[in-house]
């Protein structure tokens, strides 16, 4: 049996380990208590986080949606603007022919067919009412002609300034087309160009969003590991301090045993001599002397 001095060396031990064991449990379940609320923290920023991504990406299909027809409508206008362009050209192409034709028919037809028409009525009054020669009535017949002639001319002259006034008519409504359709094509321009803008940043933010995300949830992976580490650790220190304490108990055991073989064996010691004097053994003395160790330990 180990001497007193050898167990109590070994109690102090074990009960310095058993606490330093009590003060590492402490401080994992501070550390873990303390990680586990960090968990919380960063599991609700995460849950807020993801709660505004469904209606980012809501708005951005909406958006860029949006920007799809309006950019069909663009192409449309813009398709439409270049046919009034090329209708507005060719008219105008068509009315500087027009003006350079009527200003070679104004060379020969330079005078007015009022004049010439009541011209035309006195000659042709004279032919009818007045007694000529032959001679004087082939010169009227034949200024009649020419006056004809002319009169065709300022008639052919007149009805093609008629058609450029038609023609100048058109040519204001094609500009008046072509100024709306640039001013709704610059509306249009604008108003993509807003929604461009809104649909990057949207872009921009949902890719912030999943960054941040993935960020969080690396972040929350680790620190759950650490959870589980030091729960894992906890278990051991927890199974250990149980080691110790069983051991310690038993050393405790050991004491009071060494404690009372100590008190025995004085006990013995003090019979042994008593014995040698010649005195008498009273019964507990007997037992003392001859009795085992178990047998003093219940008492």
């Amino acid at each position: 049996m180990m001497e007193s001095s050898t167990i109590r060396a070994q109690i102090e031990a074990l009960t310095a380990e058993l606490n330093s064991i009590r003060e590492r449990i402490k401080e994992a379940k501070e550390e873990r208590t303390r990680i586990i609320e960090e968990l919380k923290t960063l599991r609700a920023q995460r849950a807020k986080l993801l709660s505004d991504l469904p209606g980012l990406k809501e708005r951005y299909r909406s958006i860029v949606s949006k920007r799809r027809e309006l950019m069909e409508s663009f192409k449309n206008l813009a398709n439409e603007r270049k046919a009034r362009l090329a209708e507005l050209k060719e008219l105008r192409e068509l009315l500087q022919a027009k003006n350079s034709q009527i200003r070679e028919m104004e060379k020969q037809a330079r005078t007015p067919t009022s004049i010439l028409r009541e011209e035309i009525n006195r000659l042709e009054w004279q032919l009818q009412t007045k007694v000529l020669s032959l001679e004087e009535e082939n010169r009227i017949i034949n200024k009649i002609k020419r006056l004809n002639e002319l009169l065709a001319k300022a008639e052919a002259l007149k009805k093609e300034k008629n058609s450029t006034l038609e023609m100048k008519a058109l040519l204001s409504s094609l500009r008046i087309q072509v100024e709306d359709l640039s001013k709704k094509l610059g509306n249009l321009r604008e108003e993509i160009n807003k929604l461009s803008q809104e649909r990057d940043f949207l872009r921009s933010r949902i890719d912030e969003i999943v960054k941040k995300n993935v960020e969080l949830k690396t972040l929350i992976n680790e620190k759950q590991e650490q959870v589980n580490k030091l729960s894992a650790m906890i278990e051991e220190l927890v199974r250990k301090q149980g080691e110790i304490r069983e051991k310690l108990s038993q050393l405790h055991k050991d004491l009071e045993r060494s404690k009372i073989s100590q008190i025995i064996d004085a006990k013995k010691q003090e019979i042994m001599e008593k014995l040698k004097k010649g005195g008498k053994l009273t019964f507990e003395e007997l037992k003392i002397l001859y009795g085992e160790l178990e047998d003093f330990e219940s008492e």
